[in-house]
């Protein structure tokens, strides 16, 4: 985060923004995966979610995400404004995109 309320994305990371209202199951699913690493909720219109992953290239048949999700891969910088860290950075591993998207695609199953 720098002082003008933006989340700054280094090379090799990417920020996945998941709705608010089933962000925490994606959380939870990650637990299970590995490591879980930062998440930033960002208020607005609606509050969502911002799952920080490791950048890992797509493969062949890649899950496509639902149109409420969105993806922005660094080097970025994504306008946050109000916002808070769920978890906070730390030294821990960052998942991979790839398991953030397998955890989206476990949660949207069970909601529909």
């Amino acid at each position: 985060m720098d002082g003008e309320d933006a989340l700054l994305l280094d090379e090799g990371v990417v920020a996945v923004e998941v709705p608010a209202g089933w962000a925490g199951e994606v959380s939870h699913q990650l637990r299970f995966a590995g490591p879980l690493g930062p998440i930033l909720a960002v208020a607005g219109a609606r509050i969502r979610w911002l799952f920080l992953a490791e950048y890992e290239p797509e493969p062949v048949q890649r899950y496509v995400l639902p149109p409420e999700v969105r993806c922005w891969d660094g080097p970025r910088r994504i306008e946050t404004g109000a916002s808070r860290w769920v978890v906070a950075p730390g030294h821990s591993a960052l998942p991979t995109v790839g398991a953030v998207r397998c955890a989206i695609r476990t949660v949207r199953r069970s909601l529909v």
